[in-house]
């Protein structure tokens, strides 16, 4: 084998690894369960989180909210006693929203649609509603789920 050939076959060998490491890396391990990853409107979401542990513990004050980035989707404290959850991919070009505790609302920076807590268009230019998931709480574990 000539020198050329060695150093490349080590090469391909080498970057193989390092791929394969990255790839396990980025592997989900922080608790949370998700039985289909991506964000179409197709994909199933049920997931756990416990909101007494960081980065959820923003769900134990009125206001506060995550976005779970596997799924997609915006999980926001809206009172004292209801958590709820709805696609945190806007659905007129599919930017990402954000939640307005001053508001009480979802909001698209990208193009300027407004959605109630329901899920519901109040401002376009998006027409369709975001897709709206149930949640249930048990002690500090919440359940997001289709």
């Amino acid at each position: 084998m000539e020198r050329k050939d060695f150093i490349e076959q080590v090469g391909l060998s080498g970057a193989a690894i390092l791929i394969f490491g990255c790839m396990q890396g980025c592997s989900k391990s922080d608790g949370t369960t998700t039985n289909n990853n991506g964000n179409n409107n197709n994909a199933t979401v049920d997931f756990t989180i416990d909101i007494s542990k960081s980065p959820y513990d923003a769900l134990k004050n009125i206001g506060g909210f995550y976005v779970e980035p596997i799924t997609n989707v915006i999980v926001v404290k809206t009172t004292a006693s209801e958590i709820i959850a709805v696609s945190a991919i806007c659905t007129h070009q599919q930017a990402s929203i954000t939640y307005q505790a001053n508001n009480n609302r979802f909001y698209c920076a990208a193009h300027g649609s407004v959605f109630s807590t329901t899920g519901a268009v109040t401002t376009g230019p998006a027409t369709a509603a975001l897709k709206k998931y149930q949640t249930t709480l048990t002690g500090t574990v919440l359940r997001v789920f289709a």
